[in-house]
Formats: structure tokens, C-alpha cells, sequence
């Protein structure tokens, strides 16, 4: 059996590591430049907790990718909060589309592992202007969130936070 073109034991392979690379990917974002302990704690269980999601079966899929994207989402906003280099924005705006990506590949890594076939409703220009969307919306989040003016640390995890979210339900919205 294939899903579009490519053997489903090769896809579930393929989804996995998607995963692994795209949360390590967002943990080495989310670190660099002045890694602090907090972002490299959460980073890092990040990191094992997408490893959990990939080497877990069906039943464990899931709840482990969704701590996985939970934990992307804390290292994420943490060094938002905690770094003050003028790379700050920068990173956000690297984390946002990586964690849309991480997001898509649990999702489809979920699907290839049930064996199910997602059928899209929506063009693929539809599917591609919510993603850019939610990544325009991150953009806008950070580059807020970098300006001079002393914002309230709540604010500006509420607003990251918001983003995140905003990303979420754009891999979502495909569907409706």
C-alpha cells in the first residue's frame, strides 16, 4: 500500500524523522545565542519527547506529540522572555514556521501510522495563505514583542503564546 506515491512503512519512517529534526531544529533556535538553563531544559525534553513520539506505537502517538509541540511552544516562548539580544525576533520568527512544520509532521506522522488517508478539501493556495497567515501573524508577534519600549513580560508571552496558537489551528483550518 502507498500514500501518494511513497510505501507506508517508508512514509512512517519519513514522518518520524520530520519530527525528530524539525524539534531539534527548534530547540537549537530557541537556544542559541545565550542559552539559558530553563530553554535548554525545555529544549531538550522537547527533543526526547518528540524521540518518545516517533518510537511510540499508535496508541502513544499523539499525547507524546502533543507534549512535544507543548514543550517546542515553552523552550519557544522562554527564550523570547529570557533572551535580550537583538536576535530575539529572529528567533521567533525561525520558531514559528518550524513549529507549523513539526505540527504538520506530527499530523501527517499520526495519519501514515493508522494506516488512514487524508483527503483535502481546500486548494493547496488556500492551505498555503493560512500557513502564511499564522506565520505573518508570528512575525508580527516578534517583531512587537523586540521593541524598545519595556513591555510586561506577561504581555508578551500572552502574544507569543497567541502566535502559537495561531499556528496550530492554521494546520488545522485545512480541514474544515
Amino acid at each position: 500500500m502507498t500514500t501518494a506515491g511513497v510505501p507506508r512503512p517508508v512514509a512512517r519512517v519519513l514522518w518520524r524523522v520530520v519530527v525528530v529534526v524539525t524539534a531539534g531544529l527548534c530547540a537549537l533556535v530557541s537556544a542559541l545565542p545565550d542559552p539559558s538553563r530553563p530553554v535548554v531544559v525545555a529544549a531538550v525534553v522537547a527533543v526526547v519527547a518528540a524521540m518518545v513520539s516517533t518510537l511510540s506505537g499508535t496508541p502513544g502517538w499523539r499525547p507524546a506529540g502533543d507534549a512535544t509541540v507543548a514543550l517546542v511552544a515553552v523552550a519557544v516562548l522562554l527564550a523570547a522572555a529570557l533572551d535580550d539580544s537583538d536576535l530575539r525576533p529572529v528567533q521567533v520568527v525561525l520558531a514559528g514556521p518550524l513549529v507549523l512544520l513539526l505540527v504538520t509532521a506530527l499530523d501527517r506522522g499520526a495519519t501514515a501510522e493508522r494506516g488512514e488517508v487524508t483527503v483535502l478539501r481546500a486548494s493547496a493556495a488556500s492551505r498555503l495563505a493560512t500557513a502564511t497567515a499564522a506565520t505573518g501573524a508570528a512575525v508580527l508577534v516578534s517583531v512587537t514583542a523586540a521593541q524598545q519600549v519595556v513591555p510586561s513580560v506577561t504581555l508578551v508571552l500572552v502574544g507569543l503564546a497567541a502566535a502559537v496558537a495561531a499556528m496550530v489551528v492554521a494546520t488545522r483550518a485545512h480541514r474544515k
